[in-house]
């Protein structure tokens, strides 16, 4: 009985590092999401900068015109056009609107903005090009010790649970 309490007891213990470690990886992750975000953007930014300074020479500066005379235009080259620029416009805009839902805010809310919309294909390459840190911060220390607790707290709570079904399906 004693040995099944301590490897309990170490269990538990060892479960709660990992995820603190894990959740002290929150703080780099969301920066490194961050960045591959903003060089996206920059580089869609690029792409969609020398049809921009058309529409600002022949549009006063609306892309919107430049792009529906594109699409009615007599050359199905340029027609074709019009899917790829609409295309790179949406999906500038889509970087752009990730991109601030990010920046300036806490740790806390970028998190909670990366759990309900996430971008999987951004965060595929950031993990394929991770380097995991142990951060030494309170921002990581805090993420850590919040996401092992709630763990923990979560865990606790289902064996309890679980315990207390198996008791009633077995005086049942």
């Amino acid at each position: 009985m004693l040995l099944s309490q301590s490897l309990k007891s170490l269990l538990d213990k060892l479960f709660f590092a990992g995820i603190l470690l894990l959740g002290m990886q929150l703080p780099n992750f969301v920066m490194q999401y961050q960045q591959n975000l903003a060089a996206r953007y920059d580089e869609s930014q690029k792409q969609i900068r020398p049809y921009q300074q058309l529409a600002n020479r022949f549009y006063a500066g609306d892309i919107g015109q430049l792009l529906t005379a594109h699409r009615h235009n007599g050359v199905a080259a340029i027609r074709a056009e019009a899917g790829i620029l609409a295309a790179s416009i949406e999906r500038n805009d889509y970087l752009h609107r990730q991109l601030n839902a990010l920046q300036n805010k806490p740790l806390h809310r970028q998190i909670l903005r990366l759990a309900t919309d996430l971008d999987f294909e951004i965060a595929e390459q950031v993990m394929a090009n991770y380097a995991a840190t142990i951060p030494l911060n309170a921002e990581a220390l805090s993420a850590g010790l919040t996401l092992a607790l709630a763990f923990n707290i979560a865990v606790h709570l289902l064996i309890s649970a679980l315990r207390r079904i198996v008791r009633i399906m077995l005086t049942a």
